[in-house]
């Protein structure tokens, strides 16, 4: 079974294909230039389709990093 850090890779890199993804783990809005709000909004629509949830756009609005993204879907999951 994929885990949840497999499976947000997996969305970062259909929502930033240019990025390395050795980076992704280190990946944040700040140091990645293509991150912008529309990546943001991708990003979460495919987490969205990827773990069955429906994201919460504001609970998520902090969320501008591989790290912050884990710990918040991670925590969703196990509520599921």
């Amino acid at each position: 079974m994929d885990t949840v850090r497999e499976k947000l890779t997996r969305c970062f890199t259909l929502a930033l294909p240019d990025l390395d993804p050795a980076l992704i783990p280190k990946a944040r809005a700040e140091n990645v230039a293509a991150w912008d709000s529309v990546t943001q909004v991708t990003l979460l629509s495919l987490i969205g389709e990827e773990f069955g949830i429906e994201p919460d756009f504001t609970e998520f609005a902090g969320a501008t990093s591989f790290e912050a993204l884990a710990i918040l879907v991670s925590g969703i999951v196990a509520r599921a």
